[in-house]
């Protein structure tokens, strides 16, 4: 006899939403005393209720390690590692930014590839503990078991070969499988990747501009959060030192402006406007919703083109600890589908803190102090 319980609840109204399937589960009153999501097998996972990807022809993993996670269950090649409550890993299971079961059983394997099948609606931390736990014990690649996208129910996979963790305070992700671009090389390919996020219908895309800072190290990053994902584009590797001197330039420029206005060399309108100009841009962000991960072709193909398919790209994968692994894997498919390069990927730590910046008259005092 089987019955919805209230746990199945969202995963079922998350199926219905993408493929009209329906999930059962035991009734948990029928169960023999002794029989808990710990120490049963539990339920297996569906194909119908695996990330979709327009990413998913990578080649199959070649005998791996797989861990499969429910709403109720993460297990290590069928075995129980943990139970999970409603996908996510209490407290007590985790320790130092892993799963410490997990990273036991893993530890001492040859296998060098975690393969995954994860409940769609499986929330981002949880992913993020399972790969913390997988590199922490030596394996460095991972396979994500996804299906294609539409009415299609094939299955297939989505590889990210020689990831890395990131925290929240990292500057830069610790990428090093590829050189990290210059953020000029994203600013002379705006306009391309301006007009890529304007094919989608609901795209929130950063204007192009002129003033733009010139040099620093490019941080790219896809970012889910919600109902949300986002393609974006930082200015970063500048030294606190390089920062001041920045600012310092900046400042002697706007004074040579205001000088040449008393002298009469540039009219009252051309001061308005340098002083309007403000500080040269060092970000932009492209924002889509995240059913735009799931169109084919799709705005976030587009956008990242321009400055990712004809060459590997270094990416950091992020998100907020809730958002569903669904929509971190879609976005990953939609940046980087079948027939394009596959990132050098950084997984962010949502459960990390992101440190207070520092404010630059703080730093200028200290050194002045020197």
């Amino acid at each position: 006899m089987y019955t919805l319980s209230r746990r199945a609840v969202p995963t079922v109204l998350l199926c219905l939403a993408l493929a009209g399937c329906s999930l059962l589960e035991t009734d948990k009153d029928k169960l023999p005393p002794g029989a808990t999501a710990e120490n049963e097998p539990g339920r297996p996972l569906a194909d119908i209720e695996l990330p979709v990807s327009l990413r998913f022809h990578d080649a199959p993993p070649s005998n791996p390690r797989t861990v499969e996670a429910t709403d109720e269950q993460l297990r290590l090649d069928g075995n129980v590692v943990i139970p999970l409550e409603r996908g996510r890993v209490a407290k007590t299971n985790i320790a130092d930014g892993t799963i410490p079961k997990l990273e036991a059983m893993l530890h001492g394997t040859t296998a060098s590839t975690l393969a995954l099948r994860l409940q769609a609606n499986l929330p981002y931390e949880t992913l993020a503990l399972v790969l913390g736990s997988a590199r922490k014990a030596g394996i460095g690649n991972v396979a994500f078991a996804v299906r294609e996208t539409g009415a299609g129910k094939t299955v297939g996979w989505l590889k990210a070969d020689g990831y890395v963790m990131a925290s929240r305070a990292d500057d830069l992700p610790p990428i090093t499988a590829v050189q990290l671009k210059d953020w000029n090389a994203f600013t002379s390919k705006w306009q391309p990747v301006f007009d890529g996020c304007r094919t989608a219908p609901n795209g929130n895309c950063a204007y192009v501009t002129d003033n733009v800072a010139i040099g620093g190290t490019l941080k790219l990053e896809l970012f889910a959060s919600g109902r949300g994902i986002n393609i974006d584009f930082f200015r970063r590797g500048l030294t606190p030192v390089q920062e001041v001197d920045e600012e310092k330039m900046r400042a002697q420029v706007l004074a040579r402006k205001k000088e040449d206005f008393l002298q009469g060399r540039i009219t009252h309108d051309d001061m308005v406007e340098a002083i309007m100009l403000g500080d040269p841009s060092t970000y932009a962000l492209f924002q889509f919703r995240y059913q735009e991960a799931l169109k084919s072709p799709s705005a976030l193909t587009k956008t990242m083109a321009p400055m990712c398919h004809a060459e590997r790209c270094a990416v950091l994968v992020s998100g907020d600890s809730v958002v569903a692994t669904l929509n971190v894997v879609s976005m990953i498919g939609a940046a980087f589908p079948d027939g394009t390069p596959s990132p050098a990927f950084a997984f962010e730590q949502p459960w990390t803190e992101r440190p207070k910046p520092q404010v630059l008259a703080d730093f200028i005092a200290q050194q002045q102090a020197l």
